[in-house]
């Protein structure tokens, strides 16, 4: 046995200003590099953080111009045609998954902020104590996006495409991240 002293593990603390405890003897180089490293990945995270909130609002922005955009060509270009109609209704689909979109890389961004920097003012409903809560939330997401894709397609349907193929594929994909879920909660 060494003679060397080991002190508890630290604490996970959501205090910006907290210090981490040693767990080892601080003699090392290793133990500086490692501390370094910690003392900036509260910076690197800051990035993560400002990078996906910049996604959301750009995204917000352009959901909300292609609103507009679509509300006015849906306005002048007044049609009864059922094929119009069907064309305005999937693109108002795509324009809510991308509102939706949005909301994620939103919640992504206040997750990071919550699991790595500090507390986050995050709404009631939304629970984030790990990383698996993002990607979570992130399949979510994914599956989401896959079957408004699939109801985009599906409205806007030409005579002799096979929709079959395309919903088996989107069905096999939804299935998989549905069994990826499952088996890890």
């Amino acid at each position: 046995m060494t003679d060397e002293k080991i002190q508890p593990d630290p604490v996970k603390s959501h205090d910006a200003g907290r210090e981490a405890q040693p767990t080892k003897n601080n003699n090392g180089s290793g133990d500086v590099l490692v501390r370094s490293l910690a003392v900036s990945s509260k910076w690197l995270f800051a990035l993560t953080v400002i990078g996906s909130a910049i996604i959301a609002v750009v995204l917000f922005v352009y959901g909300f111009l292609l609103s507009l955009l679509a509300a006015y060509h849906g306005i002048t270009s007044f049609s009864v045609d059922m094929s119009v109609v069907k064309q305005q209704l999937a693109t108002a689909i795509q324009i809510i998954d991308l509102f939706l979109v949005a909301t994620v890389f939103y919640l992504i961004a206040l997750g990071f902020y919550e699991l790595f920097i500090a507390k986050a003012p995050l709404p009631g409903w939304v629970e984030i104590r790990n990383l698996d809560d993002l990607k979570t939330k992130l399949l979510g997401l994914t599956v989401i996006a896959l079957a408004v894709i699939f109801l985009g397609f599906a409205l806007t349907l030409k005579e002799g495409t096979g929709i079959f193929e395309f919903g088996a594929a989107v069905a096999l994909m939804i299935g998989a991240i549905s069994a990826y879920l499952w088996v890890k909660h």
